[in-house]
């Protein structure tokens, strides 16, 4: 896990401020803002916080959360831009410094495919969260995320090829510095939930394209709302 949090260290600043000029970004928050609205004092953790949007976000709609990220240069930026919330830097990988049944919501956006042992992650999520609490989840479609484009005469971007699917495997992306991306099939993450006791409330293949340049019937982000049980 070192050498990934090198990674995300030395990518951080450009993710940053590149996620916030980001369309598909600005879609995902209004997915995230329509399913929670309001709290009222309920415990959240922020897994793999990045630069603190969310763990802010819950804040101010009434939660207590905390946010933890492994890379040590994005909660610099988190504390920065949000210095009203609360984060601190956690390795995910590794034993979570909190207690048994803590949490009422865990939430994770899009870190679970940039993460190689997330085994052991779903094992912690179901300790230190609540009995019927709520782990929900974000990240880029495994079906779709990694192929590559077919355009047609003008130009229009109308399918997407995947060359392998099935075993995981994994790659350099190179959007904000290289980090590394670890492709799991969209079974893989759903039966590692239930392997813990999560059973699955809701899923989303939010539209996230134009459909001018891109097929907008064609996902890149996977939404997964779990309740957890004993």
């Amino acid at each position: 896990m070192k050498d990934v949090i090198s990674q995300w260290n030395n990518a951080a600043l450009k993710y940053a401020e590149d996620q916030e000029k980001s369309v598909y970004v600005e879609s995902n928050r209004k997915i995230v803002k329509s399913r929670f609205e309001h709290f009222s004092g309920e415990n959240i953790l922020d897994l793999g916080c990045g630069y603190g949007f969310f763990t802010d976000y819950f804040k101010s709609i009434g939660a207590k959360t905390i946010g933890i990220d492994a890379s040590e240069k994005m909660i610099e930026i988190a504390r920065k831009r949000f210095p009203q919330s609360n984060f601190s830097v956690m390795d995910i990988t590794t034993p979570l410094a909190f207690e048994n049944n803590q949490f009422d919501i865990i939430f994770s956006n899009l870190v679970l495919m940039d993460v190689e042992n997330i085994d052991f992650i779903f094992s912690e999520c179901k300790r230190i969260l609540k009995t019927g609490g709520i782990f929900y989840y974000s990240i880029v479609h495994p079906a779709f995320y990694g192929g590559y484009w077919l355009k047609n005469q003008i130009g229009y971007k109308y399918g997407r090829v995947m060359e392998k699917y099935i075993e995981p495997y994994h790659f350099a992306n190179n959007f904000w510095g290289e980090t590394e991306h670890f492709h799991r099939s969209l079974s893989y993450y759903l039966n590692l939930a239930s392997k813990y006791g999560f059973n699955l409330k809701q899923a989303w293949e939010p539209i996230s394209y134009d459909s001018k340049i891109k097929n907008s019937d064609l996902p890149v982000f996977f939404f997964a709302e779990y309740i957890n049980t004993k």
